[in-house]
């Protein structure tokens, strides 16, 4: 679409023709001056005003030469024959608040930049329904790690089960506006994690966002992997068909055999993801209703077992009795909530992975939701079933969280013979596959492609992450609660945290959620995103400091700095490693932006 003719608009392009070439490469930064409209099939724009001003950037602290749209009228036809007006005006650059990008010129990409897996999605290419987007909250949910969440802050903290469960709803509840905003752009522009990070980071810069996000979800790759092979084992052991074959050796085999099975899900496209988290999660809800009911009745009832769980400070272990307020502290709590956050971290950095496929920015926020009321729901259930099957097997003195250990006691219990394993196995290994493949394959993926995405494909990408996390050694990472909380969760969430607060603060406050399509897969040295060489070192610096906020905590909590030398204040910092990281980067980001050239 061209601008329309008239005499004022001529008078406009002949000023803007007097400027010279040079001096436009040195002042201004490109953006998007006309887009189709957004509203429906019958919506068409038709005549836009077009001016260039030179204009001090009030945020970075620069000059720079501005194109924005001062005009925008919008023509409905009623019919082929017949239309009605109406106008309206808009001083945004690109896209508003609520469009989707329809077009991409793909041919004036860099190849080194860009690729299929990598293009903007757009609008009507979107799949993801706000069912679709649900499911996949749900299918997130539902594994080993989030169900074993719960018994292990109890565990640290000498948290009664009410006030844990309480902890984690309200940081899953909070955890859902940075979810939200992440998803902005993803939604917006069709753009991946890689590519969204390259609008701040850079476009080589970029790769250090991309790749610590794809580290961290390539160790959780081998995370739920031990817990898939860990189920198919104990599936081996019941059916006697590991018989002669020691326990180390079954493990390893029983790995490579789920490793494979994943491998070739991702070796399709992401509708199969789609398919497998529509297909998962009733099965996974259904099934841990089914546990949960059979749990309750067979110890005195579903009134009687949650009351008894929620009666005793750890739903049944061997724990003293406490009261909520007995076993409260601020810092138990601070650690609570950063270690819910964390579970989450790595999912908010990428979130645009999906959200890029949603069909709006409405049908992703509602979706959203889904996951605290699920994660409250799960983690119920995680306490009720444990104090009742500790109830039942008398096993109060040694807390069982492990649910595929649980059912496997039970069965033999109550002699239920071979059905109640194969349930079991079948809920465990479609939690794990579902959440491994959508969580844990995606990001790193593309973080690896997006090293040389004119030679890696997604499906190659995704199996160099998948053997990445097998290299991560991830059965030595949650071999406690507090290797896997303070160690783990916590950890990983500082590291991760002050890349969200730098990416939330370059989009919403720095460039008012408007970024140029077109220069995200630039590789021109006068491209909007090009900054230096490639790299934008103020959000580098930002980053670095984020992460040294939270790195005495950390070598304190894995023994490499003694307490004698922890200041408090760091101390308390890495209680709330993941607030503070988001706090510091995005903060040391803005100021580095305003205050230097």
């Amino acid at each position: 679409m061209t601008p329309s003719t008239t005499p004022s608009n001529k008078i406009l392009m002949m000023r803007a023709s007097s400027l010279s070439s040079s001096s436009l490469r040195r002042n201004s930064r490109s953006y998007t001056s006309s887009r189709s409209c957004c509203c429906c099939f019958s919506c068409r724009a038709v005549s836009k005003k077009m001016t260039r001003i030179q204009t001090t950037d009030t945020v970075l602290g620069r000059t720079r030469d501005e194109k924005f749209v001062t005009t925008k009228r919008r023509v409905t036809t009623a019919s082929s024959s017949s239309s009605s007006s109406s106008s309206s005006s808009t001083g945004s650059e690109g896209c508003t608040r609520d469009d989707i990008v329809e077009s991409f010129e793909s041919s004036k990409a860099s190849s080194a930049l860009h690729n299929d897996d990598l293009s903007p999605v757009l609008k009507q290419n979107r799949t993801f329904s706000t069912f679709d987007t649900a499911s996949l909250w749900v299918g997130l949910v539902v594994c080993v790690p989030a169900w074993q969440l719960v018994s292990s802050l109890m565990g640290i903290g000498n948290l009664s089960a009410f006030l844990a469960l309480l902890l984690v709803f309200v940081a899953n509840l909070f955890v859902v506006w940075p979810i939200v905003l992440q998803a902005n752009a993803g939604v917006k522009y069709g753009i991946p994690f890689v590519v969204h990070a390259r609008s701040s980071f850079g476009v080589k810069g970029a790769n250090v966002a991309g790749l610590s996000r794809g580290f961290i979800a390539s160790a959780w790759f081998g995370i739920q992997t031990v817990v898939g092979a860990n189920c198919l084992r104990s599936l081996a052991v019941d059916f006697g068909v590991a018989s002669g074959v020691s326990s180390p050796y079954l493990g390893g085999i029983c790995y490579i055999i789920f490793w494979l099975l994943q491998a070739y899900v991702v070796w399709n496209d992401v509708e199969s993801i789609k398919t497998i988290e529509k297909l998962a999660a009733p099965i996974l809800l259904f099934l841990t209703l089914l546990l949960f009911i059979f749990t309750c009745v067979s110890s005195g009832g579903v009134v009687q077992s949650v009351l008894s769980a929620f009666a005793t400070n750890d739903g049944g272990s061997n724990m003293s009795s406490n009261s909520i307020a007995g076993s409260f502290s601020w810092k138990t709590f601070f650690q609570a909530a950063t270690a819910s956050a964390s579970f989450w971290a790595t999912m908010i950095c990428n979130v645009s992975d999906f959200s890029r496929f949603s069909k709006s920015r409405e049908s992703f926020e509602k979706a959203s939701f889904a996951m605290p009321l699920a994660m409250a729901v799960f983690a119920f259930a995680s306490i009720v079933v444990t104090s009742s099957a500790a109830h039942i097997l008398n096993t109060s003195s040694n807390l069982i969280t492990d649910p595929m250990v649980v059912t496997s006691l039970l069965s033999t219990h109550f002699n239920w013979g071979k059905i109640a394993s194969v349930l079991a196995a079948i809920g465990i290994l479609t939690a794990t596959l579902s959440t491994n493949i959508a969580a844990n394959i995606l990001a790193p993926a593309n973080a690896i492609q997006n090293l040389a995405p004119s030679k890696l494909s997604f499906r190659t990408s995704a199996i160099l992450s998948m053997i990445l996390g097998t290299l991560c050694l991830p059965w030595k990472l949650t071999s406690d609660a507090n290797s896997y909380i303070f160690v783990w969760l916590t950890g990983y969430g500082a590291f991760l945290a002050p890349i969200l607060g730098i990416m939330l603060c370059d989009y919403f406050l720095i460039r008012n959620q408007n970024l140029v399509l077109e220069d995200l897969y630039s590789a021109d040295k006068n491209s909007s995103y090009y900054f230096t060489n490639g790299v934008n070192y103020k959000a580098m610096l930002a980053f670095a400091v984020g992460v040294l906020a939270n790195l005495p905590g950390f070598l304190h909590a894995v023994g490499l700095w003694p307490s004698s030398m922890l200041p408090q204040c760091l101390a308390l910092a890495y209680d709330c490693a993941w607030f503070v990281g988001v706090l510091v980067g995005g903060c040391a980001h803005f100021a580095l932006e305003k205050f230097l050239p």
